[in-house]
């Protein structure tokens, strides 16, 4: 017990520093245990469990982004989504084990194995510097999803490589191995989308907030655990739950109830990535960093190489077959440069079977790759972002979103107040005065957003541009739905979708103009 509540001191105190000195928590966390190991504060903390990473934090951390999730902003960037998380994923496996062959001289087994070991990215990492960075919503949204969706190919790929190296098999087959990729991520769509639908059945008719969290929590690890069991990807299954319940919750479920159970998942997902970041910092050793240091070094230049090999060529890909999909190539260096790793890699090395060839060095490199890449690019991303020209203080654009926060909340308010009075909950004098108070706020902040897009004629354009880019994505989504449902011959939905696909691709270009006209204009500034 004494443990426990000096580990929950020590995580709070690094938070709350990380907070004030304006670096990353999970940063702060491995760091801030590294210096309590050393200086034997906090002794006697057992390593990292593997069990416990897979089977209680992984389903937790994965159901949690997908709950969260921007489902829309996923939904209007599914395909390089996709992409990256499959074919991508495999390419990054493959370019980064073969660089470490050849570099560490390392068996082609044991190379792969430690590819799939870090081509795993952590999601904390990205989702933090995305929150603080005004960056270009489409980047963000695929690199989110990417971050949630490679891990259980991710898996997949270290289980199926895991099996053939202990096994001792002399060959692999990159094409069998690809193939059991794409299975078990179908597969964990199919589990997740239908055990979403199932707890979302039973939450829509619960109507007490307490229990729907704990449907929720059931729905977490029953997908994953599911997932395993039928030897297909679990971390899929959990993220699709996550999202078909947030979209659920979204449209079904009372303001008060989405309240509570994304208050609760904001916690848990805190609670357990302290625990996972602070659990590394305190079990990592620094004479084994320290020891291993140059193959530590070299695997990590391996690893950009073939993350720069899984980015670049299937980006290429999509320029060349859907235009409208292409991805600009700043954004792309993004992709490599935030490659940042986490827990979950040093939880599959330590998850390694004894009889794994070269164990004790692949668990020594991932460990030490994974504290570089946590501290040097966790605290370097935001610079990183910067010198690209996708991180910029807008003044009047802070002053925009300022405006349309106070209207979102103001309009929802109003809302909830109108549902109350209509089932007799508010007094009649009670609602008009309270109406009102709102009716001026929502005025106020309507007057200011047309002050400032009448000032600032290029934010103005922003706006239209980037809400034209979301009635295409509903136009798109509309028109889907419609062939799916037979509402449509198939002929017509192609020309349509084609057209959309062309609107798409201007404004994307015009958006891409603006944006490089915004960081040409703030570099000659600064």
């Amino acid at each position: 017990m004494p443990l426990i509540i000096g580990l929950m001191v020590a995580a709070s105190s690094l938070a709350i520093a990380a907070k004030r000195v304006r670096i990353p928590y999970n940063v702060a966390l491995v760091v801030g245990g590294l210096l309590l190991s050393v200086g034997g504060v906090l002794s006697g903390v057992p390593p990292l469990n593997p069990e416990v990473v897979f089977l209680v934090c992984l389903p937790l951390l994965l159901f949690e982004g997908g709950i969260t999730a921007d489902v829309a902003n996923v939904r209007a960037n599914l395909l390089p989504i996709a992409t990256l998380a499959t074919l991508g994923m495999v390419l990054a496996i493959a370019a980064t084990g073969t660089a470490l062959h050849y570099t560490l001289a390392l068996a082609w087994g044991p190379a792969l194995l430690l590819g799939s070991i870090l081509a795993v990215t952590d999601t904390v990492s990205i989702l933090y510097a995305f929150r603080r960075a005004p960056v270009p919503r489409r980047l963000s949204g695929i690199m989110q999803g990417e971050s949630l969706f490679n891990d259980g190919t991710a898996l997949v790929a270290y289980a199926a490589i895991s099996s053939i190296v202990v096994g001792g098999e002399a060959s692999f087959s990159l094409p069998l191995i690809s193939a059991k990729v794409v299975g078990a991520t179908l597969g964990g769509l199919a589990i997740g989308l239908t055990l979403g639908l199932v707890a979302g059945f039973i939450i829509r008719r619960t109507e007490d907030p307490l229990a729907e969290i704990m449907v929720t929590t059931a729905l977490a690890f029953a997908a994953f655990v599911i997932g395993e069991q039928l030897h297909l990807s679990g971390a899929i299954a959990a993220v699709m739950a996550g999202l078909a319940t947030g979209i659920n919750l979204r449209r079904h479920v009372a303001p008060q109830s989405q309240v509570a159970i994304h208050t609760f998942w904001e916690y848990a997902a805190f609670g357990v990535n302290t625990f996972l970041f602070l659990s590394m910092g305190l079990t990592t050793r620094p004479e084994t960093l320290v020891r291993y240091l140059p193959q530590t070094l070299l695997a990590v230049v391996c690893v950009f190489a073939g993350r720069a090999v899984a980015i670049y060529l299937p980006f290429l890909l999509l320029r060349w077959l859907r235009p409208s999909e292409a991805v600009p190539l700043r954004w792309q260096h993004v992709f490599i440069l935030g490659n940042i790793k986490g827990a979950l890699s040093i939880g599959l090395a330590l998850g390694l079977p004894e009889a794994t060839p070269a164990r004790e060095l692949l668990v020594a490199i991932a460990f030490g790759v994974c504290f570089l890449s946590l501290v040097l690019q966790g605290l370097m991303l935001t610079d990183i972002l910067k010198r690209l020209g996708l991180f910029h203080e807008d003044p009047v654009a802070y002053a925009v979103a300022e405006q349309q926060a106070r209207l979102i909340a103001s309009r929802a308010a109003r809302q909830e107040l109108e549902v109350l009075h209509d089932q007799g909950l508010i007094p009649r004098a009670a609602y008009e005065h309270l109406r009102s108070d709102y009716q001026v706020g929502i005025a106020s902040a309507e007057r200011e957003l047309r002050r400032l897009s009448e000032q600032h004629l290029a934010q103005g354009a922003k706006i239209v541009l980037a809400t034209r880019r979301r009635l295409i994505d509903a136009e798109r989504t509309a028109l889907l739905s419609a062939r799916r449902a037979g509402l449509i011959p198939e002929a017509t939905a192609e020309v349509q979708l084609a057209k959309l696909d062309t609107r798409t691709l201007e404004l994307e270009h015009v958006l891409a103009s603006a944006q490089e006209h915004e960081a040409d204009s703030g570099r000659k500034v600064s």
